[in-house]
């Protein structure tokens, strides 16, 4: 341990305060450096779910972004290479 690090907490650290939400528990009251708590299981929807979900694709489309669907011009298409790789006869 070196003799310049300081052991205790500082004067000038900050101390949580009640509305302080700690990020690792999600409990009031301290920060993530200072948790003993475990993290809890929060079951969230996969991005798949998420995506089939008719409210939420319709906020998607609505908002500009592009869809997941493919467009029948881009499915089954062959794409030449380019004639530097093509093996001579």
């Amino acid at each position: 341990m070196s003799k310049y690090a300081p052991h205790g907490r500082s004067t000038n650290q900050p101390r949580a305060s009640s509305s302080t939400t700690c990020q690792k528990c999600l409990q009031k009251g301290h920060f993530i450096y200072e948790c003993k708590y475990e993290r809890p299981y929060i079951s969230r929807p996969s991005r798949t779910q998420q995506l089939e979900n008719p409210r939420v694709l319709a906020k998607l489309k609505a908002d500009g972004k592009p869809s997941v669907e493919v467009p029948e011009e881009f499915k089954n298409k062959w794409v030449s290479p380019p004639p530097a790789l093509w093996l001579p006869h």
